[in-house]
């Protein structure tokens, strides 16, 4: 079974859950600790999966729940770059990162073909020439921090996982990996520090799922839910830096639905355009295509 679509439409509900995040980073929620809390408090309803899988050994749950810590911990700093950073260049340049990381691990290993190989390339290319001149201009040297810090910790929870998915089923996998946001919604409501993060007013309503920022982030948290399922199913069946360097497809999604939100948002989703940016973006977008057409039609 192919990883391609499966990646590429996970990447495609991945922008519309980023575009979600930053609206709500930027006008609604101060603080990204309130969406770990609330993600992981959702992992509640993992529950009523357990009686579809198996009880994995020690060693399995213990690795797939490591791999979900490092993931969300990568989560966190993505949020925190989106809070001073813009979407279209914060998500970019994480993406970049990735399979720029995973590039070096599978160089080590072995563990994909010289024509995949080639094929990552291109598509980091391509990102790169996406993202170039958004490269530029406020970028400061926290967002930077944070973008690195996540794209490293995204790298090295999706190696963990896949290795994982080596030693045990899917779903199995799936399901108990989650099992560990369970203590940490907990863990997060009994320290006082994150308690008052998350529950006392600071400026304004606190943060409520019943309003309608609430609403959105449910929306978003769908959107994002369903990308991390894809992206997990695509890990199961290729190695990661293949799954991870379709990422600029995801900045296409970003790029076209910006253009749009960017007329009523601009002071969320604001981006220039010339006629040079535009050329390295379909330079780009050709570079995507290529690096696309390579994994599809060669082994």
């Amino acid at each position: 079974m192919s990883y391609l679509p499966f990646a590429i439409l996970a990447y495609f509900f991945n922008g519309i859950a980023v575009l979600v995040d930053k609206f709500l980073l930027t006008a609604k929620i101060k603080d990204p600790l309130i969406y770990i809390f609330y993600i992981s408090l959702f992992s509640f309803a993992i529950l009523l999966l357990l009686p579809l899988t198996h009880v994995p050994s020690l060693f399995v749950f213990v690795l797939a729940s490591v791999s979900t810590v490092i993931w969300t911990s990568g989560l966190y700093f993505m949020y925190k770059a989106l809070q001073v950073g813009l979407v279209s260049r914060v998500i970019p340049i994480i993406g970049v990162l990735i399979p720029m990381f995973l590039v070096v691990h599978a160089f080590i290993t072995k563990s994909v073909s010289s024509i995949e190989f080639i094929a990552v390339f291109v598509l980091v290319a391509g990102l790169i020439f996406l993202t170039i001149f958004e490269w530029r201009g406020n970028l400061k040297r926290i967002e930077l921090r944070f973008e690195f810090i996540s794209a490293i910790l995204f790298a090295v929870s999706y190696v963990i996982l896949r290795r994982v998915f080596l030693m045990d089923d899917f779903l199995t996998v799936l399901i108990w990996s989650r099992m560990v946001f369970i203590p940490l919604a907990i863990i997060i409501f009994l320290i006082p520090v994150t308690r008052k993060i998350i529950l006392v007013k600071d400026e304004g309503p606190k943060f409520s799922l019943k309003s309608k920022a609430g609403l959105l982030f449910m929306f978003g948290q769908a959107a994002g839910g369903s990308s991390e399922l894809l992206i997990t199913f695509s890990v199961s069946l290729a190695t990661p830096v293949l799954v991870n360097s379709l990422q600029g497809s995801q900045y296409l999604f970003l790029f076209i639905i910006s253009l749009f939100l960017g007329k009523k948002f601009p002071e969320i989703f604001r981006e220039t355009h010339t006629y040079l940016k535009t050329a390295f973006k379909v330079l780009g977008i050709v570079c995507i295509a290529v690096g696309l057409y390579i994994l599809a039609f060669y082994k």
